[in-house]
């Protein structure tokens, strides 16, 4: 049974690899990246409680986080009203080499700002080596703006690692957009 699950999710991810219409170039849409990932940081980073950055102070504790934890764009696209991103930043480990993704949505106002009461975290990855990250990365994004179905690729149903959460038993709570651990009674 195993053994037919990693035959089919490799088979899959190498037809999906082979697809180049997958790709989602950063240049395609000519956007301000930096300024769009300093509007999205604080939800991002968990700093949401600073919406807007009430003060310099904040500001400053913002843009530090973001060049110690080394945000980078991965992937951007825009479908209808809705645009979809990723980010990669930098996750504590010993040798400092692993990368966590999240990935995310927004829609925008008349005047084409973030609608900041629109934000929505679709997944975060696991934290892995970069070169990892890129390939799952990349696959990911594309299923979540093709046809949002990562249902295969989370913690309880995938044999590697790919999406941390959402899980069982963890999920993204819009009204307070934060990741809310589900009560269980048992």
């Amino acid at each position: 049974m195993i053994m037919r699950f990693v035959l089919v999710t490799t088979t899959v991810l190498a037809l999906l690899s082979c697809n180049s219409d997958r790709n989602y170039p950063l240049s395609e849409y000519g956007r301000d990246y930096d300024g769009m990932l300093d509007t999205l940081l604080p939800f991002i980073a968990g700093y949401n409680d600073t919406l807007p950055p009430k003060d310099s102070i904040t500001r400053q504790k913002l843009m530090a986080h973001k060049l110690d934890r080394q945000y980078e764009w991965m992937h951007y696209a825009e479908k209808g009203n809705t645009a979809y991103f990723m980010v990669s930043r930098l996750e504590s480990s010993l040798r400092k080499d692993k990368y966590a993704a999240v990935c995310g949505k927004f829609t925008r106002d008349s005047q084409g700002k973030v609608d900041l009461s629109s934000y929505e975290e679709l997944f975060w990855t696991w934290k892995m080596k970069k070169d990892s990250l890129s390939y799952k990365g990349d696959i990911l994004f594309s299923i979540a703006v093709e046809n949002g179905k990562l249902d295969a690729y989370l913690p309880e149903k995938s044999a590697g690692y790919w999406i941390e959460f959402p899980s069982s038993n963890v999920y993204y709570d819009k009204a307070g957009k934060a990741w809310k651990t589900k009560l269980s009674i048992e």
